[in-house]
């Protein structure tokens, strides 16, 4: 009897010891992404067709001309990148562009999806494309098409969230 006390003693406290601890707690720097249902496959040569179109633009200067009598700037850029894409077309103004599309969370960024700033204080003034590891392809009047890290401080206070445009094709196409 003695012993089966002492036995069943230990068994309850290796059974406790053996618990799995939480993976995550409650905590927000602790928990998985937000996860949803996912209506879109991305195919890899989707990625390829789509960055192989970036970084045509890559240091193509502010203003250049890309069309007659217009010169580069944010949202033509977005415009021309989503046209030679998959003849997406999107409005000219970043404002406008905001409107399309549906919207996405900063959690949920996608390659592809596009990126909407507040930089002149009052509107959305500023537009770029996602292209992954919190980093984004944009337009600079003093510098061209660059990429550029949404945690730097000037893009993070101004950032006002993000639209999914592409609808690429599903597993079955």
């Amino acid at each position: 009897m003695k012993y089966t006390v002492v036995i069943l003693a230990c068994l309850s406290i290796a059974l406790v010891a053996c618990t799995p601890y939480p993976r995550y707690s409650t905590h927000a720097a602790n928990t998985p992404m937000e996860r949803g249902p996912r209506v879109e496959m991305y195919h890899t040569d989707d990625f390829i067709s789509l960055g192989l179109i970036l970084q045509d633009y890559l240091g193509t200067p502010y203003g250049a001309r890309m069309r007659v009598g217009q010169g580069l700037d944010c949202s033509l850029f977005t415009q021309q990148v989503f046209w030679k894409f998959n003849r997406t077309e999107l409005p000219r103004t970043a404002e406008d562009q905001f409107r399309a599309g549906r919207p996405v969370s900063t959690r949920r960024l996608e390659f592809g999806d596009l990126v909407f700033y507040r930089t002149d204080g009052r509107t959305i003034s500023h537009v770029g494309i996602y292209v992954g590891y919190n980093e984004f392809m944009h337009v600079s009047s003093s510098r061209g098409v660059i990429v550029s890290s949404m945690g730097e401080q000037y893009w993070a206070e101004r950032y006002v969230g993000a639209r999914r445009i592409l609808s690429l094709r599903g597993p079955s196409n």
